[in-house]
């Protein structure tokens, strides 16, 4: 299954869900990763305040994968771009 992720708050969300799905707690899944409980939960309550790599890694031990993708398909891309002179 996969989440769009918009904003922190909701990335902060999926992350701790994904860890009590997991049933990890933080001491546990810091340990997978090298980080201290209380690295685990500011990073689980603040994710936009870590570095991408650090917040890769954490992703990384709950065996989740970051996908980018375009926000809108090309052919929308396409009809707005035609469209946009309609105005």
């Amino acid at each position: 299954m996969s989440y769009e992720i918009i904003t922190t708050a909701q990335l902060a969300a999926h992350m701790r869900s994904l860890r009590r799905a997991q049933e990890l707690t933080q001491s546990a899944l810091g340990a997978r990763v090298g980080l201290s409980q209380s690295r685990i939960g500011k990073i689980e309550r603040r994710p936009a305040q870590v570095s991408v790599g650090e917040l890769l890694r954490v992703l990384a031990a709950l065996d989740v994968r970051v996908v980018l993708q375009p926000a809108r398909t090309a052919s929308a891309a396409a009809k707005t771009s035609e469209t946009a002179g309609d105005w």
